[in-house]
Formats: C-alpha cells, sequence, structure tokens
C-alpha cells in the first residue's frame, strides 16, 4: 500500500474534488488496459492483479531491489516472487472465497498463475507476452498524462529520471489502482465491483467537468441530482468491460442501498451519497493517495512532460 504523505496539509475541498474527478479518469483508463492486457473478465483480472500486487510487495517497498528490477527487461525471477492464498486475495478484494478460487483456477490453466508452496505466483513468462509488453508501454504513457494534468494538488519536485522505471512504474501504479478500491470498498462497504460500478457511475456524471477547477466552486458536494449526467448500464457495462447482467446486477443492489439513483434513462450517484461524512472523508483520503502516488513518480524521474512551443503538453 502507498502511504500517504506524513507533513502536507490536506488541500481545500473543492481541491480534493477536482483531484478526485481527475484521478477517475486515469483510474478507469487502467481498468480498460488492464483488463485487455490480461484479456478476461474483471473479476479474473482483479485477481490476477492482487496475486501479481502481493508476489511484488518487496519490490514497491525497498528501492534498491525496486531499480534493481524496474526496467522493461529487468523480471524478477520466480524465486524472487512471494506466493500469496486465496483467501488473502478473496479477503483484498471482498469477494467470495469460492469466486476467487474459481478464477484463479482459470488462470493456472491457462498458464497465468501457479501453484507454489505457500500460495500463487503470476509466473515470469506470463509478463513477456506481447499483450503484457504493450500494456507496460501504454500504462506509461497514461501515467504520464496523469501527471501532465495533475491541476487539482501540488506537483511534487522530481528527481532526475533514473533510467527505464516503466516495470516499477506499473507496480506503483497496481498499487494505487487496488488502493483507491479497497478505499471505496471500505467506506461504501461494497465488493470490488461494487467500489468500480460507483466509479464509473460517478466520473460519467460528472466527466463534463472533469478537468474545470472552477466547476462547482460554491456547492461544497458538487453538482445537484439535476446537473449530474445519468449513464447507462449499458454504457457502465462497456466501460468497464463486463457482461450487462452482471452490471445489472450489482447496479440494482447499489440501488437497494441508496447508493445509486435512477435518474432519466440512467443512474447517478446522487448528491447525499456525496454529501455523507464518511464520503467527504474518502475524498480527503483519495486526495492524499494521489499525492502520494505522485510523490513516488517524481521520486523515479516522472514529471511532466515539457509544452512544446505554442501548445500544451500531449502527454506521450
Amino acid at each position: 500500500m502507498i502511504p500517504p504523505p506524513q507533513d502536507s496539509a490536506p488541500p481545500a475541498l473543492d481541491s480534493r474534488r477536482l483531484t478526485a474527478r481527475q484521478s477517475a479518469e486515469y483510474f478507469l483508463n487502467i481498468v480498460r488496459l488492464l483488463d485487455h492486457a490480461v484479456d478476461r473478465d474483471l473479476v479474473t483480472t482483479l485477481t490476477f492483479l492482487s496475486i501479481a500486487r502481493a508476489n511484488m510487495r518487496r519490490f514497491t517497498g525497498d528501492p534498491d531491489r525496486a531499480l534493481r528490477y524496474a526496467a522493461m527487461d529487468a523480471i524478477p525471477p520466480d524465486s524472487e516472487r512471494v506466493p500469496v492464498t486465496v483467501y488473502a486475495v478473496a479477503k483484498e478484494l471482498g469477494i467470495p472465497y469460492e469466486t476467487v478460487r474459481r478464477h484463479a483456477a482459470k488462470l493456472r490453466k491457462e498458464g497465468l498463475c501457479e501453484s507454489v508452496p505457500g500460495g500463487l505466483i503470476i509466473p515470469t513468462r506470463a509478463y513477456v507476452n506481447a499483450g503484457m509488453l504493450g500494456a507496460v508501454q501504454a500504462h506509461w504513457a497514461l501515467t504520464q498524462d496523469l501527471v501532465n494534468n495533475a491541476g487539482g494538488f501540488p506537483t511534487p519536485v522530481a528527481a532526475p529520471l533514473m533510467g527505464d522505471v516503466s516495470r516499477q512504474v506499473v507496480r506503483l501504479g497496481i498499487d494505487y489502482f487496488l488502493d483507491v478500491i479497497a478505499l471505496i470498498g471500505r467506506t461504501l462497504e461494497v465488493d470490488a465491483l461494487g467500489a468500480l460500478v460507483i466509479r464509473a457511475v460517478s466520473f460519467a456524471n460528472v466527466e463534463q467537468h472533469a478537468f474545470d477547477p472552477s466547476a462547482y466552486p460554491e456547492v461544497p458536494i458538487g453538482p445537484r441530482d439535476s446537473e449530474r449526467e445519468p449513464v447507462s448500464v449499458y454504457a457502465v457495462a462497456k466501460t468497464l468491460n463486463l457482461p450487462y447482467e452482471t452490471t445489472r446486477r450489482h447496479v440494482r443492489r447499489l440501488m437497494e442501498r441508496g447508493l445509486l439513483a435512477k435518474s432519466g434513462a440512467g443512474v447517478i450517484v446522487p448528491e447525499k451519497v456525496s454529501a455523507r461524512p464518511q464520503v467527504l472523508a474518502g475524498i480527503g483520503e483519495l486526495t492524499e493517495r494521489t499525492e502520494a502516488y505522485l510523490v513516488r513518480l517524481a521520486e523515479l524521474g516522472v514529471r511532466p512532460a515539457p509544452a512544446p512551443e505554442g501548445g500544451m503538453a500531449d502527454g506521450t
């Protein structure tokens, strides 16, 4: 887990909401990228990521080891990976044990996961196929865009780029991605899929204001329900690459709990949910974690790309 910085004062609430909107686009782009790279359904992808994160935790927490295996062609041997149990993965994702066990078995059958003494690992061969190599490069571009457009929080001073650090950036990105899912899950008491559905709906509702720091400064809780753009269940399913029926089932459950509401031809996260004290606290923690992520990236030398003459940086 990426710890939030200890010595920085939290920004004002409006800045937090801007950060939440900006980071949501990056977050959902990562969903699509990872799902395409693993080329499986979303629960299988989440299982894969949780195993990979546990295997590589020593590489995100130990700077020397992290830099030793930071480059695209510096893949740690299987013996360096820390195995993780199905139970631990299920607990992290908030998904039933039997569901995770079934998806882990699918990964094993397809050579993307192995059982070893102590649990499961993602073997080296899973990281060297064309899809995974392409995902590392695509993740770098998405992360560069996040750094370029990070207008809702302070930009840390970046160190000189430490050569090719693309694989370490992916590891930090997976940490951030799973940390955000866990944060939403704790805040709203939902599982990983419920967290992803809420994140997708929430961003679609306010996407038109995602990068506008002046949007709704006079409304602490954000747009009124009538000003949120409804999104269809079909569009949410497409965004997350989830089966329509699975998405519809989660949307129905979230509506029954009052976390989503019907609006026009779609659904919204209503303002009464946005105004909950635990949600406001969650937005603050999301800001801190996003800032911590940017600090870790800056330590590796990832900095905003210089803007071309006469224009803005394109993030590529």
